[in-house]
């Protein structure tokens, strides 16, 4: 008798194609939203900006700078043209919530004389700068108060700020002390007083604005006594000088925000484009980052 044999080969084959081998598979794991860091720049336009908080983020980093005071014109001695006081610095962190809307108003230099040769206007006061700076005096004008730089969330009314940088005063000119024919700096819980002389006791300096005085809507006062120079806008608004005198700065405000510091335009700053400098000139600037 022949016995007929399978191959070994078929064997194997047939086995294998009975058992199911397993597989294996890669653990799923969940997807989550990681916004990317960036930042955004708002300059000085005149008008309410916004901010979109982008998916992902909730929080952001701000740093504003206030808005300087008008400058320059003489009365009596061009030796005396006053200098408008430079904005000041805030900076902080907002908690926020994606989708939602920031506010930003980025102040405007107080309206100047175009140099120092030029006779202080008359009749036609030097506007104050965009965001509550302080008009000029309207019989002889001194330089307008610098508008304030400032953030608002969760709406657009002034009690909805959450950080300010002061705006500097406006210029006046006393004829015979440059020191008195400046603008107060801005910003600071404080913003600058500037100093007088006993010799001058009859020319008052704008008094600079604090956290609770001032004028309360922000606005800087305007200049009422020949000369003077308008009051820069701030979270208070920064008083008016007496005869010939400048302007006080406009206070700063970190009460909205966390990790914050708010420092006067008279004193060391962050220069937004590297380094440090001594206060703002020209018009104010936001940087919002994430």
């Amino acid at each position: 008798m022949i016995r007929k044999t399978i191959p070994l080969l078929f064997f194997i084959y047939s086995i294998n194609a009975q058992i199911a081998l397993p597989t294996f598979q890669g653990v799923h794991k969940p997807h989550t939203t990681v916004a990317e860091s960036d930042s955004q720049t708002f300059s000085y336009t005149g008008s309410q900006q916004t901010f979109t908080v982008p998916s992902g983020v909730t929080t952001i980093t701000i740093k504003a700078w206030g808005a300087q005071g008008g400058s320059g014109g003489f009365w009596s001695n061009s030796n005396y043209c006053g200098t408008g006081g430079k904005g000041g610095y805030s900076t902080g962190e907002l908690s926020v919530t994606p989708g939602n809307t920031v506010y930003i108003y980025v102040g405007g230099q107080g309206e100047s004389h175009s140099s120092c040769s030029e006779r202080m206007r008359q009749s036609n006061p030097l506007g104050g700068g965009w965001n509550g700076g302080g008009d000029g005096d309207y019989s002889y004008s001194g330089g307008g108060g610098g508008g304030a730089t400032d953030i608002r969330y969760g709406g657009t009314g002034i009690s909805n700020r959450v950080i300010v940088a002061g705006g500097g005063g406006g210029h006046g000119n006393a004829g015979n002390s440059t020191q008195l024919s400046n603008g107060g700096a801005g910003g600071g819980l404080e913003g600058q007083t500037m100093p007088n002389s006993s010799q001058y006791s009859n020319r008052t300096p704008g008094t600079g604005a604090t956290q609770s005085s001032g004028n309360s809507n922000g606005i800087g006062t305007t200049g009422t006594a020949n000369l003077t120079g308008g009051g820069g806008g701030g979270y208070f608004g920064g008083g008016a000088g007496a005869n010939s005198t400048g302007g006080g700065g406009g206070s700063g405000y970190i009460g909205g925000v966390s990790s914050a510091e708010t420092i006067a335009g008279n004193l060391t700053i962050p220069n937004p484009d590297g380094g440090t400098m001594t206060g703002r000139a020209g018009s104010g600037l936001v940087v919002i980052s994430w």
